[in-house]
């Protein structure tokens, strides 16, 4: 992938994250800043004005909020999973079926393996 080195100031405080996360991840601190640039730039204009004077608001606002934008991107993930999960699933479970039925193709499956 070709791309341009963009530059950016950060706090200490943002910088040392930046080379926490890093190392934790085995990433440079370039690919840490360059994924949040992808998200930031892909957010839809009003939420960009949003997060500016919700981090205009302070720390624990800011907080706050990335801590509710974590949260809706791990639920984007969990039903992304749960579909990939239902298009494999076995026919004798109907998506209807009930915490008995369930119970009782759980067992079906043990006795089987």
């Amino acid at each position: 992938m070709t791309g341009r080195t963009v530059s950016a100031y950060a706090d200490e405080s943002t910088a040392s994250s930046v080379a926490e996360m890093a190392r934790l991840e085995d990433r440079s601190p370039a690919q840490i800043a360059a994924a949040a640039l992808r998200l930031y730039v892909r957010l839809p204009p009003a939420a960009r004005d949003a997060w500016r004077r919700i981090e205009a608001s302070g720390e624990s606002a800011a907080d706050q909020a990335a801590w509710a934008a974590g949260r809706a991107l791990l639920d984007r993930q969990y039903e992304e999973a749960l579909a990939a999960g239902l298009n494999g699933h076995d026919p004798r479970l109907p998506p209807e079926a009930s915490e008995t039925d369930i119970l009782k193709y759980a067992v079906e499956i043990a006795r089987e393996g």
